[in-house]
């Protein structure tokens, strides 16, 4: 007897999309087959998907929960940020751990899965590791203990040595090349937020000294150049020690064109996008209270966010994420010049409904590539594909059925779920969404209710990325 069938949708991966029938037994897909195939009476809960789209479980690949990084920015809780992802479709999300300085790096990674595993969990998740500022060599050589933990990822900032608003994040190169040296030779991938400090710090002082410092005018002071810099640095490094590199927030054209042409040269590199930046345009700065838009790197023009979306459609952009960074609305409006505005987005709910409404059905991306953006290739990439990531004989049965006929408005203080005081995404319009989400075969999320059992949430851990 099966413990759940999922009948009459149209199931997708990324590579075709089918009419198919999926068997669940002890949180596994046990059976896939055509429709009818396996007999409902032969199941304890059949859900029926008829007319729409049966998809992997969402994976975010970037969050930040229960983190502070300044008096400002304070993360939501994993038990807030897993429960608004669930209700949009994110069956996996990926957080972070963090090593200030010299504290250990594994010692980091334990007393974070500690916090998550203390709360109410709605949804599983994995581990990246943040490295900050001038950490020490012992920390290098602990990478090989946490690749063996089940971190294989590492994350390191080429900024905010000193910003107001974010400080003591960034790692010069020396250090990140050091870590590249150990993820190549123990099976991991180095991530970077890619901004060049050093021009930063050049157009912040300049924007002062022309009495133009207002937050509006960020991108001047963090331009599509300041991207590029580090990331062609960041590139050179992949390729010269052949870790492979994952360049978070990718937002300018410039960009994408350099990720191309290391990778036609062989390089293992790749990069990710938010559904922010492909929506929002920068003059939303100029507006009341306009630092609700913000984040790093800032929100780029048109052409830039034209870019991005061929490079999602063209496979030049490799993952789809939300950076969920929540905070409440007066922390938010603290800062209000360009090196001291705050940071963070609330967006988890939001990433795939959005990008269905905006790509898949406004004719910019293929079912198979919002699979392969939004679930599949963060699986390979973090080293948990087969487990999760896609709907086959052995996986988790983390299941999204999105119905593509569905409108939606979403509303703040209605039908958004994350412990915060306000959504930029109040008011917005998606045509399509998912209605059902399923967990390791337990139906959470179901026609607009939570109808699952709590706690169910448990980490992953990954092993060695899978490349391409």
């Amino acid at each position: 007897m099966y413990d759940l069938i999922v009948t009459n949708g149209l199931v997708a991966d990324d590579r075709t999309v089918q009419p198919l029938d999926i068997a669940v037994k002890d949180e596994k897909i046990v059976a896939v087959g055509t429709h009818g195939q396996f007999s409902e009476t032969g199941a304890a809960t059949v859900v029926d998907a008829a007319g729409k789209y049966v998809l992997p479980g969402g994976i975010d690949s970037h969050v930040h929960y229960d983190l502070q990084i300044s008096e400002a920015m304070k993360a939501q809780s994993s038990e807030a940020g897993s429960r608004a992802g669930l209700w949009g479709g994110t069956t996996t999300y990926i957080d972070f751990s963090i090593s200030w300085g010299e504290e250990d790096l594994v010692e980091s990674i334990q007393s974070k899965i500690e916090k998550s595993n203390s709360q109410n969990l709605y949804s599983d998740y994995a581990l990246h590791a943040i490295m900050t500022g001038n950490w020490p060599q012992s920390n290098a050589d602990r990478i090989r203990e946490a690749i063996s933990g089940g971190v294989t990822s590492f994350k390191f900032f080429t900024t905010f040595a000193g910003s107001e608003a974010i400080g003591g994040m960034m790692t010069d190169d020396g250090r990140i090349y050091s870590a590249m040296l150990e993820t190549e030779k123990h099976g991991g991938i180095v991530m970077v937020h890619c901004e060049d400090d050093c021009i930063i710090d050049y157009n912040v002082r300049k924007l002062y000294s022309e009495g133009r410092e207002h937050f509006s005018n960020i991108g001047e002071a963090r331009p599509p150049l300041a991207e590029e810099a580090a990331i062609r640095r960041m590139l050179l490094l992949s390729q010269r020690t052949g870790s492979p590199l994952y360049i978070v927030h990718v937002a300018a054209k410039e960009s994408v064109e350099a990720i191309g042409e290391f990778r036609d040269k062989g390089a293992h590199a790749f990069g990710e996008v938010l559904h922010p930046n492909l929506v929002f345009d920068p003059e939303l700065y100029k507006k009341p209270n306009g630092q609700r838009y913000m984040n790093y790197p800032p929100n780029k023009s048109i052409e830039h966010r034209d870019a991005l979306w061929a490079a999602c459609e063209n496979g030049s952009l490799h993952t789809l994420a939300s950076d969920d960074f929540t905070i409440p609305w007066d922390n938010k409006m603290t800062g209000d010049t360009v090196d001291n505005v705050t940071g963070g987005t609330n967006s988890v709910e939001t990433r795939l409904s959005v990008f269905w409404s905006e790509g898949v059905r406004k004719g910019r991306l293929s079912v198979p590539r919002f699979v392969e953006l939004t679930s599949a290739n963060p699986a390979r990439l973090f080293g948990i594909y087969g487990t999760k990531g896609v709907l086959r004989p052995g996986a988790d049965a983390d299941i999204v059925i999105l119905d593509d006929g569905f409108t939606h408005t979403y509303k703040q203080g209605e039908n958004l779920h994350s412990d915060c005081d306000y959504s930029n995404w109040d008011g917005w319009d998606v045509n399509g969404m998912p209605v059902t989400t399923i967990l390791r075969g337990n139906v959470m999320i179901d026609k607009g209710a939570f109808v699952g059992p709590q706690n169910v949430g448990r980490f992953v851990p990954a092993t060695t990325p899978e490349t391409f």
